[in-house]
């Protein structure tokens, strides 16, 4: 028992201050909170949508397969349907994912040039 808890000691190491300090080195900002739903980015809507216009677009127009022959007709409706969808949504969301960018940048800018005060001079 004894011999498990030694390798088992080895092989997770524990977290020093030293870790913590290095970390916060990095550059990178600490996260606060929970981490963020890969739901909310903004190019995941359009990413998914084009995929449903090409798996549309394949099934509809491209496929060979004679059991696809029934599905045609809704193939070829729903790829007539989300094609102007991925044509709106996806240059306003890669539009929204530059900005968001932007002001991420700009916010970490601002950060790291932010000069302490000198409260010694009153």
């Amino acid at each position: 028992m004894t011999e498990n808890h030694d390798r088992e000691s080895k092989v997770s190491p524990s977290v020093s201050e030293g870790d913590v300090s290095s970390a916060s080195q990095t550059g990178r900002p600490e996260r606060r909170g929970p981490p963020p739903n890969p739901l909310d980015h903004p190019l995941f809507l359009p990413v998914l949508l084009v995929a449903f216009c090409l798996w549309f677009g394949w099934d509809g127009f491209l496929a060979t397969d004679p059991e696809m022959a029934k599905h045609q007709t809704f193939n070829q409706i729903m790829f007539f349907i989300m094609l102007p969808f991925c044509l709106w949504l996806v240059p306003s969301g890669i539009k929204s994912f530059r900005s968001d960018n932007a002001a991420n940048n700009a916010a970490n800018n601002a950060a790291d040039n932010k000069t302490p005060t000198d409260d010694s001079t009153h």
